[in-house]
């Protein structure tokens, strides 16, 4: 299929379509702005295409015209555009023309004045056009002013719908539309709403931003599940579903013009955590319960206390598609000695859409770090003491303490460094010496779980030809972390 390639006069964003649809009006699927797709320079076999177009068009228009006298449905009016020639009037629904009732010449009085308030950049004018309903929901702060200059051109056709609001109309408008792209000429949807003074502006463009910044920063609070339903209601030609959930998925794709994956539609779920020296470790799970690939998510995660975020971290994800489960891990560097026990709640954020926005994916998941003593993963015992005969530094002999110890393994990780440290003092409390025996020092096979391994320390210190009691303080360590194991053994 022969293709050809354009950008959308609005926003500027790049658009592949098949040649068939060259001269047809489409929603820009970047912005939602409708606009005509730019024609060939050779306009015989479109003509002859067109021709087909318009006669399958207007069959099935007389089907549907039927359909809906049958059904009560409403009537769409269509209006004759003499500005406009026949070779450039959309081909997508040959309404018959009809002439404008006193409902659509209000409609049309207020899509002028509309676009007079848009172009002169004066939010409180349109404010001023919205309904009661509407006024409600938005301030003025909410209406959206682009800064660009927009001259109506006319009213193509009105819809008429009823619903719980009463009756609502759907107004297709031709403007034309001057800013930084230069001027081009589009079509656009405004909707509205007849109250007691009258027809009123519907912003349900306005009110779909409010929504969708409303959610993603709140989640579905009680105003936006009443912002939801009002936009189901003032745009009935719009059906959303009765779930609110798939009624903000069906708003954000229209709005955003591509499918998103959010909370709900994610389990995010912490396996476990540790602390290794100064850092903090955090695994993880996530699993995709949407119908969509969730692409390259990019997790920001804060470690709060007492409320206030004290470390963050973050964490690239590879793509993860429909039911697909990842498991991961991430860190936090701590700044200081880290306590041996410390409680943090973590808020777990990422971003969506184009401009990024952040959604929360977990929020206050309690978490308890605490520090892993040498103790809990080695069990130090005395097999027995004595005392060496030594050779002083001066090469006298003398009698030193001395003692015999066995380590095992009672973690379930092997052992990659481990260490006895011990002080030796006298009775008297004089310290003196400190040694220490390297059990698996660097280079040496780790120590796998449940194996032992024997060995014996000196003190460096002695008394000629005599056993002088003397007290020791044993402790073991791995890396950065210190268990004391004997407090003041006797030996004698």
């Amino acid at each position: 299929m022969a293709e050809s390639k354009t950008s959308c006069p609005k926003c500027g964003g790049h658009i592949v379509f098949p040649n068939e649809l060259a001269g047809q009006a489409i929603a820009c699927p970047h912005c939602n702005e409708t606009f005509f797709l730019p024609k060939p320079k050779s306009v015989t076999p479109w003509i002859i295409t067109g021709v087909f177009a318009v006669i399958v068009v207007c069959l099935s228009s007389l089907l549907v015209i039927q359909h809906h006298k049958a059904k009560g449905e409403p009537q769409t009016h269509s209006f004759a555009k003499p500005s406009t020639s026949a070779e450039d009037a959309p081909k997508t629904q040959p309404d018959v023309t009809v002439s404008k009732s006193a409902d659509d010449q209000a409609i049309e009085k207020l899509c002028k004045e509309f676009y007079d308030g848009l172009s002169s950049q004066n939010s409180k004018s349109i404010y001023d056009l919205l309904s009661e309903t509407c006024k409600k929901a938005l301030k003025k702060e909410d209406i959206f002013i682009d800064g660009a200059t927009y001259e109506f051109v006319n009213l193509e056709s009105v819809q008429y719908k009823n619903s719980s609001l009463g009756k609502c109309a759907m107004a297709r408008v031709r403007r034309k539309v001057q800013d930084h792209l230069g001027t081009q000429e589009g079509l656009k949807d405004l909707k509205f709403v007849e109250e007691t003074a009258g027809w009123k502006y519907f912003d349900a463009s306005d009110l779909t931003k409010k929504i969708i910044d409303e959610c993603i920063k709140s989640g579905f609070t009680e105003q936006a599940n009443t912002d939801i339903q009002l936009i189901r209601d003032g745009n009935p030609f719009v059906a959303l579903d009765a779930n609110n959930t798939n009624a903000f998925e069906a708003i954000y794709k229209s709005d955003q013009g591509q499918a998103g994956v959010f909370p709900w539609d994610l389990d995010f779920l912490v396996e476990s955590n540790n602390i290794d020296g100064y850092t903090l470790n955090l695994n993880y799970s996530v699993r995709n319960k949407s119908e969509t690939t969730w692409s390259t998510p990019l997790l920001e995660f804060n470690l709060k206390l007492n409320g206030k975020t004290v470390l963050s971290g973050n964490d690239l994800l590879p793509d993860i598609s429909s039911g697909r489960q990842l498991e991961r891990n991430t860190s936090f560097f701590l700044s200081g000695e880290p306590q041996e026990t410390t409680k943090y709640t973590l808020d777990v954020y990422y971003s969506i859409g184009f401009p990024q926005k952040s959604l929360q994916l977990a929020q206050n998941v309690p978490l308890e770090f605490k520090v892993k003593k040498t103790s809990d993963i080695a069990k130090l015992e005395i097999v027995s003491t004595q005392f060496d005969q030594a050779t002083s530094e001066d090469f006298q002999d003398m009698l030193s303490a001395r003692i015999n110890y066995r380590v095992k393994n009672i973690s379930s990780e092997p052992i990659k460094s481990l260490d006895v440290k011990c002080v030796w003092f006298s009775q008297n409390g004089e310290q003196l010496d400190q040694s220490t025996e390297y059990v698996i020092g660097y280079g040496d096979v780790p120590l796998g779980v449940g194996q032992f391994k024997t060995g014996f320390i000196r003190c460096g210190k002695g008394y000629r030809n005599l056993r002088v009691p003397v007290k020791v303080d044993v402790y073991l360590e791995s890396g950065e972390k210190r268990s004391l194991i004997f407090k003041g053994l006797l030996i004698r």
